[in-house]
């Protein structure tokens, strides 16, 4: 389902009660694992509550030979530089092969690049200032995999090489080395980080005979080194999935106990609770402070806070990177200034289109990554931001794109314009001559037009599951945290809370946060919003919204309590609007679909001394449960009293499947399609009514388009469904947002669809309003008086348009044409009226009469029977067993 804003998958409501009940969790949890490819519950089973499993390391081709030659050159003595990347993995990377092959007694040194003098991979000069210092055996690890012409110069100048590299190689231009990369085999997962690779190497070099398979094969030798790689594995963002999952799950075990120095000292001047780490505080807190020496200055200082076992060190290290980092984000505020500022100046058609290239001098080159992903989050769009420096004709660029765009494809296309380029689909680099930046500004806006269409651009966040508000529990928090850890791949759950009120907003004392209470459903939660200061003007615009959050454990003061935080809120829109396929007019005398004619007068010729035309006896209505029927207890869900009605459907809605909702009585219930159900705001849904006051040629056509064209909801009432055969088998939920008049009505209802779930969702205020409902239909003092009234006595009525409309006239809503008929005929019963044939058609006239019992007419005593059989059983309507 897709509203203006939002939007889910769908997912069948079957396989989500099995899951369910498969797993013992709450159906949310559940309909959240179906959406992420988890509906069988083994696999959903294994997700959840195992550690899952490490692929073989020797599933690389070369991995053996990988490890031969390493064992050799320590074994001999020979001098290993392991040369890295200046970003969070490859620091990590380096740090876990410099460790593992320390500890296995190898003369290793290390080497990181400085972005401003070297540049991205691995430099031509550096290659020859490693092979001077008397290096035999060069290790790049998260680089080296296009870097061909130098590693052949290593080559030249008597060094080995070995490539653990994850990005995107040029298969025909790959180096001489022994390569570990799983793009280029076939590896079962291909998505590991680079320090992922490293760890496979580890992994593989110290092992002997055992199964890798098992998670046992991760020897104590390297186990303890598993913070590095959830470290570097969350913060290169790649899938936290399949083996990516098992290393970080494993990994995160380790941070919150490890002995690490410069770990400990990261995660406390970061304001980390170490016990408490999670991939949340890993991305925010850990990364970038480990990256902001690499993008402003030299990496090495991050790369020794990883190797130290000096806890003074350690300290001075951690200072000095969030001293860095600070600065990092002033200037990374200062460049998103500006650059919002130059894109609403350029010309209105520039700003339509697709890509944005950006270029300016005075850019810092090692933050223009963070802006162009931040940019991308503001404009919905792929950007590329290059960094022009001063007496250069070369400039640098850092792109990051949206999922319908592949970024490193792009570059492909317009290679014949870089000087160097090199990523994956949704980040890059690239370096350009100052000179050709404009040319490759419109190539790339044009590729992009071409490649992406302007709904892919229109921003629309995905959530994982609808919920009321009294299902945001701790309980239920708790329960989420089993999916953990999350990631690119198995985000955080974004949970939507659909019609809520915002209350009690306020900012935070340092105007940078908003704390506030969202109702809904009768339940309230505490929120924040994180950043989200500005919402609180935006609060003013809407009474109610669509709350997208996350559901928390909040811990404060030795409590623990349910928190959401805010993610986005969406406006729901104040004015009542038509869904697609619902009938514009309303309930009323004016309705050209209404009972009218000879409809409305052949209702008097129909038994009317049972309560209904439409209602089977109690033995009729048990009979007509079909023998194929599948038991109700199985597809009955009772959630009598629970509250957030609007929401629950809704909930349903957007799982793809068809909706009938009963009421009993459609005219006063509509509201809740057009204003509560927000239909309107989801482009493409079917809608549709169908009222006991609605003509029998109306009735058909809607039945016929039911069964054409399958809309996604209904809203009906008892009446009209049972007149109906074949109604409500169109559907795969049934929705009492009423209770029914009585057991006979439920029994008769449900049988009609065998194979739907049928929902049970009112609380006491829809039994008030079904016995509002009641009294009007049927107890029948009032409308007989107000009926007799409209009539004067010896004046002769012709059965036409007028005499209708006069009769059916009941105030803000029509009158139910069988009310009409009801009491006209309790009426002639009593002899207060009669009805003739006159010479221009049937006619009805008032007798002078002297004043009558009402038990007197046998349709009368009969309906006020039905009448409080039904009030008994509607007292009880909410804690009685119904089946």
């Amino acid at each position: 389902m897709r509203s203006a804003s939002w939007h889910t998958s769908p997912i069948s409501y079957d396989t989500v009660r099995r899951l369910s009940q498969a797993l013992e969790t709450s159906e949310i949890t559940a309909s959240i694992l179906a959406r992420r490819g988890y509906g069988d519950p083994d696999k959903a089973r294994l997700f959840l509550d195992s550690q899952g499993a490490l692929h073989d390391p020797f599933l690389f081709p070369q991995m053996q030979a990988v490890c031969d030659r390493l064992r050799l050159a320590i074994s001999r003595g020979d001098r290993i530089c392991v040369h890295g990347d200046y970003d969070v993995d490859g620091i990590t990377s380096t740090a876990l092969l410099v460790n593992v092959l320390h500890g296995m007694g190898a003369n290793v040194a290390f080497h990181l690049p400085n972005r401003f003098t070297e540049g991205y991979g691995i430099a031509m000069p550096t290659v020859e200032k490693i092979a001077g210092e008397g290096t035999t055996l060069l290790i790049a690890v998260d680089c080296g995999i296009g870097a061909r012409e130098q590693l052949s110069r290593a080559g030249e100048l008597g060094m080995e090489s070995i490539v653990i590299d994850h990005h995107r190689p040029l298969e025909e231009n790959l180096p001489s080395a022994l390569i570990i990369s799983p793009l280029i085999c076939d590896y079962p997962f291909k998505e590991l980080a680079g320090v992922g690779l490293a760890f496979k190497v580890a992994q593989a070099l110290v092992a002997e005979s055992e199964p890798a398979s098992d998670l046992s094969f991760i020897s104590p030798e390297i186990r303890h080194h598993l913070d590095l790689v959830a470290l570097g594995t969350i913060a290169d963002v790649v899938p936290l999935v399949d083996e990516n999952r098992t290393l970080v799950k494993l990994g995160l075990t380790q941070l919150a106990r490890t002995e690490k120095p410069g770990l400990r000292e990261l995660m406390r001047i970061g304001q980390i609770e170490q016990s408490r780490v999670n991939t949340g505080l890993v991305a925010f807190r850990m990364a970038p402070r480990i990256n902001a020496a690499g993008r402003l200055e030299d990496p090495t200082p991050a790369l020794e806070l990883m190797l130290t076992g000096d806890a003074q060190r350690a300290e001075e290290l951690a200072g000095q990177l969030d001293a860095s980092n600070r600065e990092r984000q002033r200037i990374e505020n200062q460049m998103l200034a500006g650059a919002i500022k130059m894109i609403s100046e350029w010309p209105e058609d520039r700003q339509l289109q697709h890509g944005y290239v950006l270029s300016s001098p005075g850019w810092h080159e090692g933050v223009i990554g963070i802006v162009a992903s931040r940019l991308v989050e503001t404009y919905q769009r792929p950007v590329i931001m290059i960094a022009e420096n001063e007496g250069q004709s070369l400039g640098k660029g850092s792109g990051r794109s949206v999922s319908g765009f592949d970024l490193h494809g792009a570059l492909v296309e317009l290679g014949d314009l870089l000087k160097a380029f090199g990523g994956h689909r949704a980040a890059c680099g690239l370096t350009i001559d100052i000179n050709g930046v404009e040319e490759f500004r419109k190539r790339f806006a044009d590729y992009a037009d071409l490649q992406l269409t302007d709904d892919e651009l229109m921003p629309s966040r995905y959530v994982d599951a609808l919920v009321c508000g009294r299902e945001l529990t701790l309980e239920l928090a708790q329960e989420l945290t089993r999916l953990e850890p999350f990631g690119l791949g198995n985000p955080a759950v974004e949970l939507l809370l659909p019609g809520a009120h915002i209350t009690n907003d306020r900012v935070t004392r340092d105007g940078q946060h908003l704390q506030c209470q969202v109702e809904a459903g009768g339940a309230r939660s505490k929120a924040i919003g994180f950043g989200q200061a500005y919402m609180q003007e935006k609060l003013k615009n809407a009474p109610d919204w669509d709350v997208a959050c996350l559901l928390e454990r909040n811990e404060f003061n030795g409590s623990v309590s349910p928190q959401l935080q805010l993610r986005e809120i969406f406006p729901r829109k104040s004015e009542t609007a038509i869904a697609d396929g619902m009938c514009e007019s309303h309930c009323d005398s004016d309705c050209p679909d209404r009972v009218t004619g000879d409809e409305f007068w052949g209702l008097l010729s129909g038994n009317l001394q049972i309560t209904d035309a439409w209602l089977p006896s109690a033995a009729t209505a048990r009979g007509a449960r079909s023998a194929s029927a599948t038991d109700l207890s199985k597809r009955l869900i009772d959630r009598r009293n629970f509250g957030g009605i609007d929401a629950q459907i809704t909930r349903l809605i957007a799982g793809g499947e068809s909706v009938l909702v009963l009421t009993a009585d459609v005219a006063r219930r509509r509201r809740l399609l057009s204003h509560d159900l927000k239909l309107s705001q989801a482009p493409g849904h079917q809608v549709f009514l169908a009222s006991s006051r609605c003509g029998r040629l109306i009735l058909e056509k809607r039945l016929s388009q039911v069964r054409q064209d399958g809309p996604d909801l209904m809203l009906a009432d008892f009446a009209t469904v049972t007149a109906l055969p074949g109604l409500a088998e169109n559907f795969d939920h049934l929705v009492f947002v009423d209770p029914p008049l009585n057991a006979e009505v439920l029994d008769f209802l449900v049988s009609t669809a065998p194979d739907a779930f049928v929902h049970l969702f009112y609380c006491s205020d829809e039994v008030q309003f079904t016995s509002k409902v009641l009294e009007h239909e049927y107890d029948l003092r009032s409308p007989l008086t107000r009926v007799y009234g409209h009539l004067e006595a010896g004046k002769i009525y012709p059965l036409d348009d007028t005499t209708e409309r006069l009769l059916l006239a009941g105030g803000k809503h029509l009158r139910q044409p069988l009310l009409v008929a009801r009491c006209l005929k309790i009426l002639e019963e009593l002899s207060l009226i009669s009805f003739m044939n006159g010479k221009e058609g049937p006619m009805l006239t008032l007798l002078e009469a002297e004043r009558t019992e009402l038990d007197r007419s046998a349709t009368y005593a009969a309906i006020q029977s039905f009448y409080k059989e039904c009030l008994q059983f509607l007292s009880k309507s909410l804690n009685a067993k119904m089946i």
